[in-house]
Protein backbone atom coordinates (compact mmCIF):
# COMPACT_ATOMS: atom_id res chain seq x y z
CA UNK A 1 0.00 0.00 0.00
CA UNK A 2 1.33 3.47 -0.92
CA UNK A 3 2.56 5.59 1.95
CA UNK A 4 1.73 9.27 2.24
CA UNK A 5 -1.34 11.36 1.78
CA UNK A 6 -2.73 13.63 4.42
CA UNK A 7 -4.49 16.89 5.10
CA UNK A 8 -3.20 20.45 4.58
CA UNK A 9 -4.72 23.28 6.63
CA UNK A 10 -4.72 25.57 3.56
CA UNK A 11 -5.54 23.19 0.68
CA UNK A 12 -7.35 20.24 2.22
CA UNK A 13 -6.69 16.54 1.59
CA UNK A 14 -3.97 15.25 -0.73
CA UNK A 15 -3.29 11.77 -2.13
CA UNK A 16 -0.37 9.36 -1.70
CA UNK A 17 2.50 9.14 -2.58
CA UNK A 18 2.81 12.80 -1.46
CA UNK A 19 4.07 13.11 2.11
CA UNK A 20 3.63 16.88 2.13
CA UNK A 21 1.00 19.03 0.45
CA UNK A 22 1.76 19.23 -3.31
CA UNK A 23 -0.05 22.58 -3.55
CA UNK A 24 2.23 24.14 -0.91
CA UNK A 25 5.27 22.69 -2.71
CA UNK A 26 4.12 24.21 -6.02
CA UNK A 27 3.50 27.59 -4.40
CA UNK A 28 6.99 27.50 -2.84
CA UNK A 29 8.48 26.72 -6.27
CA UNK A 30 6.52 29.59 -7.82
CA UNK A 31 7.75 31.99 -5.12
CA UNK A 32 11.34 30.94 -5.86
CA UNK A 33 10.84 31.42 -9.62
CA UNK A 34 8.63 34.51 -9.75
CA UNK A 35 8.95 36.11 -6.31
CA UNK A 36 6.20 36.68 -3.77
CA UNK A 37 2.63 37.24 -4.97
CA UNK A 38 1.80 40.83 -5.83
CA UNK A 39 0.21 42.76 -3.00
CA UNK A 40 -3.51 43.20 -3.47
CA UNK A 41 -5.44 46.13 -1.97
CA UNK A 42 -5.90 44.33 1.38
CA UNK A 43 -2.21 43.47 1.66
CA UNK A 44 -1.16 46.95 0.58
CA UNK A 45 -3.42 48.49 3.26
CA UNK A 46 -2.03 46.14 5.90
CA UNK A 47 1.54 46.88 4.84
CA UNK A 48 0.98 50.62 5.01
CA UNK A 49 -0.63 50.28 8.46
CA UNK A 50 2.40 48.30 9.68
CA UNK A 51 4.97 50.72 8.22
CA UNK A 52 6.83 52.62 10.94
CA UNK A 53 6.02 56.29 11.33
CA UNK A 54 9.66 57.33 10.82
CA UNK A 55 9.53 56.19 7.17
CA UNK A 56 6.82 58.71 6.32
CA UNK A 57 8.00 62.15 5.26
CA UNK A 58 6.86 64.90 7.61
CA UNK A 59 4.12 67.07 6.21
CA UNK A 60 5.00 70.76 5.83
CA UNK A 61 3.45 73.17 8.28
CA UNK A 62 0.88 75.06 6.22
CA UNK A 63 -0.47 77.28 8.99
CA UNK A 64 1.31 80.30 7.48
CA UNK A 65 1.34 81.08 3.74
CA UNK A 66 4.78 80.83 2.07
CA UNK A 67 4.00 83.56 -0.43
CA UNK A 68 1.66 86.52 -0.18
CA UNK A 69 -1.72 85.68 -1.64
CA UNK A 70 -1.24 81.89 -1.27
CA UNK A 71 -4.33 80.31 0.34
CA UNK A 72 -3.90 78.38 3.59
CA UNK A 73 -4.37 74.60 3.86
CA UNK A 74 -3.07 73.54 0.41
CA UNK A 75 -1.26 70.23 0.13
CA UNK A 76 1.02 68.84 -2.56
CA UNK A 77 -0.94 65.59 -3.02
CA UNK A 78 -3.69 65.30 -5.59
CA UNK A 79 -7.13 64.19 -4.40
CA UNK A 80 -7.62 60.41 -4.45
CA UNK A 81 -10.57 60.56 -6.85
CA UNK A 82 -8.47 62.46 -9.42
CA UNK A 83 -5.64 59.94 -9.18
CA UNK A 84 -8.03 57.05 -9.83
CA UNK A 85 -9.57 58.78 -12.86
CA UNK A 86 -6.21 59.67 -14.43
CA UNK A 87 -4.57 56.29 -13.77
CA UNK A 88 -4.69 53.80 -16.67
CA UNK A 89 -7.09 50.90 -16.09
CA UNK A 90 -5.54 47.67 -14.85
CA UNK A 91 -5.04 45.04 -17.52
CA UNK A 92 -7.78 42.44 -17.24
CA UNK A 93 -6.67 38.91 -16.49
CA UNK A 94 -7.45 36.31 -19.13
CA UNK A 95 -10.54 34.17 -18.71
CA UNK A 96 -10.44 30.44 -19.35
CA UNK A 97 -12.74 27.51 -19.93
CA UNK A 98 -12.46 23.76 -20.40
CA UNK A 99 -15.03 22.38 -22.86
CA UNK A 100 -15.67 18.63 -22.71
CA UNK A 101 -15.05 16.86 -26.03
CA UNK A 102 -15.17 13.25 -24.77
CA UNK A 103 -17.03 11.30 -23.42
CA UNK A 104 -19.80 11.97 -25.91
CA UNK A 105 -22.60 11.96 -23.31
CA UNK A 106 -20.97 14.96 -21.55
CA UNK A 107 -19.81 16.69 -24.75
CA UNK A 108 -20.21 20.48 -24.63
CA UNK A 109 -20.11 20.78 -20.84
CA UNK A 110 -18.19 23.94 -19.94
CA UNK A 111 -16.01 24.32 -16.84
CA UNK A 112 -14.90 27.85 -15.96
CA UNK A 113 -11.30 27.97 -14.76
CA UNK A 114 -9.37 30.56 -12.81
CA UNK A 115 -5.82 31.02 -11.58
CA UNK A 116 -4.50 28.82 -8.78
CA UNK A 117 -7.29 26.28 -9.00
CA UNK A 118 -6.94 22.53 -8.83
CA UNK A 119 -9.02 20.12 -10.88
CA UNK A 120 -10.11 16.67 -9.74
CA UNK A 121 -12.90 14.72 -8.09
CA UNK A 122 -12.67 16.78 -4.85
CA UNK A 123 -10.84 19.92 -6.01
CA UNK A 124 -11.62 23.58 -6.73
CA UNK A 125 -12.88 22.51 -10.17
CA UNK A 126 -14.83 19.31 -9.51
CA UNK A 127 -15.22 16.77 -12.29
CA UNK A 128 -16.76 13.33 -11.77
CA UNK A 129 -14.39 10.96 -13.58
CA UNK A 130 -13.17 7.71 -11.97
CA UNK A 131 -9.86 8.17 -13.83
CA UNK A 132 -9.14 11.39 -11.90
CA UNK A 133 -7.51 11.70 -8.50
CA UNK A 134 -9.14 13.81 -5.83
CA UNK A 135 -6.80 16.62 -6.87
CA UNK A 136 -5.31 15.71 -10.24
CA UNK A 137 -3.73 18.89 -11.67
CA UNK A 138 -3.47 22.63 -11.04
CA UNK A 139 -4.02 25.70 -13.24
CA UNK A 140 -2.05 28.91 -12.71
CA UNK A 141 -1.52 32.23 -14.49
CA UNK A 142 2.17 32.83 -15.25
CA UNK A 143 4.01 35.54 -17.17
CA UNK A 144 5.26 34.35 -20.57
CA UNK A 145 8.96 33.45 -20.53
CA UNK A 146 9.72 35.28 -23.78
CA UNK A 147 7.76 38.47 -23.02
CA UNK A 148 7.48 39.22 -19.28
CA UNK A 149 5.46 42.40 -19.96
CA UNK A 150 2.82 40.49 -21.96
CA UNK A 151 -0.41 39.37 -20.28
CA UNK A 152 -0.10 36.18 -18.21
CA UNK A 153 -1.05 32.83 -19.72
CA UNK A 154 -2.63 29.76 -18.16
CA UNK A 155 -0.24 26.94 -17.22
CA UNK A 156 -1.22 23.36 -16.37
CA UNK A 157 0.72 21.56 -13.61
CA UNK A 158 0.50 17.78 -13.16
CA UNK A 159 0.76 16.68 -9.55
CA UNK A 160 2.62 13.39 -9.90
CA UNK A 161 3.44 10.58 -12.35
CA UNK A 162 0.51 8.71 -10.81
CA UNK A 163 -1.76 11.50 -12.17
CA UNK A 164 -0.89 11.61 -15.90
CA UNK A 165 -1.84 14.78 -17.77
CA UNK A 166 -1.74 14.99 -21.57
CA UNK A 167 -1.79 18.10 -23.76
CA UNK A 168 -2.37 17.35 -27.46
CA UNK A 169 -1.68 13.64 -26.75
CA UNK A 170 1.74 14.35 -25.18
CA UNK A 171 2.26 13.65 -21.48
CA UNK A 172 3.57 16.66 -19.57
CA UNK A 173 5.97 16.46 -16.61
CA UNK A 174 5.93 20.05 -15.39
CA UNK A 175 4.22 23.41 -15.77
CA UNK A 176 3.13 23.75 -19.40
CA UNK A 177 1.61 26.86 -21.02
CA UNK A 178 -1.80 26.41 -22.59
CA UNK A 179 -2.82 27.79 -25.98
CA UNK A 180 -6.24 28.28 -27.53
CA UNK A 181 -7.82 24.94 -28.61
CA UNK A 182 -5.25 22.75 -26.84
CA UNK A 183 -6.72 19.33 -26.11
CA UNK A 184 -6.19 18.26 -22.49
CA UNK A 185 -6.72 14.66 -21.38
CA UNK A 186 -7.31 14.19 -17.66
CA UNK A 187 -8.35 10.68 -16.67
CA UNK A 188 -11.00 9.47 -19.12
CA UNK A 189 -12.05 13.00 -20.17
CA UNK A 190 -10.80 15.03 -23.12
CA UNK A 191 -11.17 18.79 -22.71
CA UNK A 192 -10.60 21.61 -25.20
CA UNK A 193 -9.01 24.73 -23.67
CA UNK A 194 -10.58 28.08 -24.55
CA UNK A 195 -9.38 31.48 -23.40
CA UNK A 196 -10.36 35.14 -23.72
CA UNK A 197 -7.67 37.80 -23.49
CA UNK A 198 -7.55 41.52 -24.29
Amino acid sequence: MAQGGGFCERHGPFDPPHRTCPFCALEDDQRRLYGPPSAGPARAAAASAEAPAREKAPEPDRSEPDEPGEPLGLTEAAPVDLIEEDAPPDRAQPLGWLVVKQPVDKRGTILTIGPNQSIGREADIRWDDPGLSRQHARLTLEPPETAPDAPPVFHLWPFAPTNPVYINEREIRGATPLRENDEIRLGNTLFVFKTLTD
